[in-house]
C-alpha cells in the first residue's frame, strides 16, 4: 500500500503545479474556488488563463452555446486564503447568485448571455462559442491586474445546469522586470526560509552526535533514534527547499525534487511518532522492553500514521477546485490529530505506574525524578501538538497574503524547540539516566506480566 500510495501521489504532482489545470465534466455546483495567487500589480504581474474546453447544458442534458444567466470565471481581491475558499460554501436566496454581488475589482470572464450584457470591456471578456482542445481560447489580463491577493473562482448562475471544461491558468510576478516568480507574493522567500531552517537542523544533529560521543556509556538506543529523526527532518526541509525554488522558476514541480522530500518527509512523521512513543514508554530509559498495550498502540497508530501521511500528499497536490479537496483535507487533519492523542496514551500509563510506584516501593526520591521528567515531556507533546495542528492552522487561514510565509515558519520554529526541548530533557546522562539494575528489571517484568493477566479480566 506504501509504495502504491507515493506513486499516486507523485501522479498528481506532475499533473498539478503552480501552472495548474482543473477538468470538470458536467459540473453543477453553483461555485469553485480555484485558488488564490498574490500579485505584484501593473507590469510585475501576469495572468492568463487558457480555455481547452468550455460547454455548457441546460437543464435537459442539451448543448447550448448561449445561457440564460450569467456562467463563466471571475478573478477578485480577497483579504485571506480562508476567505476565498468559504466563498462557495455561500447560500445565496433565490433569484440571486454569485455575479449580482457588485464589487469594484472583479473581472469576468462569461459565456454569451441573454441576461448579461458586456458593459466594462476592460472587466468583462466574453467566451467564445467554438473552444475546443484544438481551438483554445487564451485570456491575458496582465494589463488590468492590481496589487493584491487575487481569487479565481467558477460561477454559475443557472439552476440545473450543468458545464464542463477544462482550463489551464499562469500566474506570475516579475519583481526584476526579468525573472519569472511563480510562488504567489509572500511565499517568495520560502526557498531560503526552508533552507536556514536546515541548515538550524543539521547544527542541532552536530551538537547531539557531540553529546552521545562524549557520553557512550549513557548513550541508548532511542538516542540514536532521536538522532535519525533530526537527520530526517534536516533532510526533508533541503528537499522542500528545492522543490520551492523549482517551483518558483518554472511553475512547475520536478520528479527530481518531489520525490526525495515527500519519501524522506514521511519517513520523517514515521520516526517522530516511533519516537514519541518510545520516550513515552520509558522504552531503554526505565526499562528494556515494551508493554502488550504498548505494542497495541504502536501497531495501530504507526500504520494509520502512513496512511494519513500518504493521503496528504496526493491531497495537497491537487487543486483545490476539485470537489472533495476540502472535505478529505479536514478528514485527514482530524485523523493526523487522532493519531497525535493516541501516542499520549504511553505517557499517562508511564506517568500512572511512577505515581503508584513511588508508594509501593520505597525509592521516593528516583521515581520523582522520573515523574517529573514524564509530566514535563507529556505538556511539552501537548503543547507541540496544539500549537503545529491548530494554532498553526488557525494563523494561516488568518494571515495577509503578504506575509503568508509567517505560518511555515512559525511551523518549523515550533517543531525546532519541541526537539531541542526533548533532546535536553532526555540527553544521556542527563536526570532521567539511570542504569536498569538488575532487581529493578526483575520488578518492572513482574508488573508487566500482572498488568497484561489482569487487563483482559478487566475488559470483560
Amino acid at each position: 500500500m506504501f509504495p502504491r500510495g507515493l506513486a499516486l501521489a507523485f501522479f498528481f504532482v506532475l499533473a498539478q503545479a503552480e501552472i495548474f489545470t482543473l477538468k470538470i465534466n458536467r459540473g453543477t455546483r453553483k461555485v469553485i474556488d480555484l485558488g488564490a495567487f498574490g500579485f505584484a500589480g501593473g507590469k510585475e504581474s501576469n495572468f492568463t488563463m487558457i480555455l481547452k474546453k468550455f460547454e455548457y447544458r441546460d437543464q435537459a442534458g442539451n448543448l447550448r452555446k448561449k445561457s440564460p444567466a450569467p456562467v463563466g470565471f471571475s478573478l477578485e481581491e480577497r483579504d485571506t486564503i480562508n476567505s476565498a475558499r468559504l466563498e462557495q460554501n455561500v447560500h445565496y436566496d433565490p433569484g440571486t447568485c454569485f455575479a449580482d454581488l457588485v464589487r469594484p475589482d472583479r473581472i469576468t470572464m462569461v459565456l454569451p448571455s441573454t441576461n448579461w450584457t458586456i458593459m466594462d470591456k476592460k472587466k468583462e471578456v466574453l467566451l467564445r462559442e467554438d473552444i475546443t482542445s484544438i481551438n483554445n481560447q487564451v485570456i491575458d489580463l496582465s494589463d488590468n491586474l492590481q496589487a493584491g491577493f487575487l481569487a479565481l473562482f467558477f460561477f454559475n448562475c443557472n439552476d440545473g445546469s450543468q458545464v464542463s471544461f477544462d482550463v489551464e491558468v499562469h500566474e506570475f510576478n516579475t519583481f526584476d522586470g526579468i525573472t519569472r516568480d511563480y510562488l504567489s507574493w509572500g511565499k517568495s522567500n520560502l526557498p531560503t526560509m526552508f533552507f536556514i531552517f536546515f541548515a538550524l537542523h543539521m547544527l542541532c544533529l552536530v551538537v547531539w552526535v557531540m553529546a552521545l560521543s562524549r557520553n557512550k556509556m549513557h548513550a541508548h538506543k532511542i538516542h540514536y533514534l532521536m538522532a535519525m529523526l533530526v537527520f530526517l527532518k534536516a533532510i526533508s526541509l533541503f528537499f522542500e527547499a528545492i522543490q520551492y525554488h523549482t517551483v518558483k522558476m518554472d511553475g512547475h514541480h520536478h520528479l527530481s525534487a518531489d520525490l526525495p522530500y515527500y519519501f524522506f518527509l514521511t519517513m520523517k512523521g514515521i520516526c517522530l511518532f516511533v519516537v514519541i512513543l518510545l520516550i513515552g514508554t520509558g522504552w531503554s530509559f526505565i526499562k528494556p522492553f515494551l508493554g502488550e498495550k504498548d505494542k497495541r498502540i504502536m501497531m495501530v497508530v504507526l500504520p494509520l500514521q502512513v496512511i494519513v501521511n500518504v493521503a496528504m500528499i496526493v491531497v495537497d497536490t491537487l487543486n483545490e477546485g476539485n470537489s472533495s479537496w476540502s472535505t478529505w483535507r479536514d478528514v485527514l487533519r482530524i485523523l493526523d490529530i487522532v493519531c497525535c492523542c493516541a501516542i499520549l496514551l504511553p505517557i499517562v500509563w508511564s506517568i500512572r505506574n511512577l505515581r503508584e510506584a513511588n508508594t509501593a516501593d520505597g525509592k521516593v526520591a528516583r521515581n520523582l525524578v522520573r515523574l517529573r521528567q514524564f509530566r514535563t515531556f507529556y505538556i511539552l507533546v501537548v503543547t507541540y501538538i496544539y500549537f503545529t495542528r491548530i494554532v498553526v492552522v488557525l494563523i494561516r487561514s488568518a494571515l495577509h497574503y503578504r506575509v503568508t510565509w509567517v505560518a511555515p515558519c512559525i511551523f518549523e520554529f515550533g517543531t525546532l524547540l519541541f526537539y531541542i526541548f526533548s533532546g535536553y530533557k532526555f540527553r544521556p546522562g542527563g536526570d532521567l539516566y539511570m542504569a536498569v539494575e538488575g532487581e529493578d528489571l526483575d520488578e518492572l517484568i513482574d508488573r508487566e506480566e500482572m498488568e497484561a493477566t489482569h487487563e483482559p479480566q478487566a475488559e470483560a
